[in-house]
C-alpha cells in the first residue's frame, strides 16, 4: 500500500523530463533500448500501484489513450515475436482508446515489448502487446502520448475520497476526487 504518493508521482515527472533530454534525442543503441525499456515498465508499474492505493482521481484513473492497433496476421511464438512485420499487419493501422489499467497490465504482461524509431534512430514510441492479446492485436503507443499520461498522473493529486463498504469484497471500493 502507498502512503505517501508524492514520491511515486515525482519519479513519474523526472521521467517525463528524461523522456524529454534522453530517449528523444539520444540515438538508440542496446544500452538506451535496455533503460528505456525499464523505465516503461517501472512507470506503468508505479501507475498500477497508485490506482489500486486509490491515490489517483477517478478521471484520471477512467482516463482513455490513443494507441493504433494492429491485426494480427500470423501465429506468435517465443520463437518469432520480434518480427512483428510478419506477425501483424502493419500497412493497416487501426485508431483505438484503451484505459489506463489496459495499458499498464498490457505492458506488465507483456509479450511483446519492441521500441520504435524514426529515420534518425530517435525513440519515438513503443509497440506492445500481453501474453493473452498477442494472437489478437499489437499496440503502439506515441512516446509524446506516453508523456502527457505519466505527467497526468504525476500531477493528480485528489482532494476528496468516498468509502463505500463492499459485501461481496469484505472491503471499501474508494472513488477519489
Amino acid at each position: 500500500m502507498i502512503w505517501e504518493s508524492s514520491y511515486w508521482k515525482d519519479d513519474l515527472l523526472a521521467l517525463s523530463k528524461k523522456l524529454n533530454k534522453v530517449y528523444k534525442t539520444k540515438e538508440y543503441d542496446e544500452h538506451l533500448a535496455a533503460r528505456f525499456e525499464k523505465d516503461i515498465m517501472l512507470a506503468l508499474y508505479s501507475v498500477r500501484k497508485l490506482s489500486e492505493a486509490s491515490k489517483l482521481s477517478v478521471g484520471t484513473i477512467e482516463k482513455n489513450i490513443k494507441v493504433k492497433a494492429y491485426k494480427n496476421i500470423k501465429n506468435v511464438t517465443r520463437m518469432n515475436w520480434h518480427r512483428i512485420e510478419e506477425l501483424y499487419d502493419l500497412q493497416n493501422p487501426m485508431k483505438e482508446d484503451i484505459g489506463i489499467q489496459k495499458l499498464y497490465n498490457q505492458v506488465i504482461h507483456s509479450y511483446i515489448f519492441f521500441i520504435s524509431t524514426d529515420d534518425n534512430q530517435i525513440i519515438n514510441g513503443f509497440f506492445f502487446n500481453s501474453d493473452k492479446t498477442r494472437n489478437d492485436k499489437l499496440y503502439y503507443l506515441d512516446l509524446t502520448d506516453f508523456d502527457n499520461l505519466i505527467t497526468m498522473v504525476g500531477k493528480d493529486y485528489p482532494t476528496e475520497a468516498n468509502f463505500i463498504y463492499d459485501e461481496k469484497i469484505k472491503d471499501y471500493k474508494v472513488n477519489s476526487k
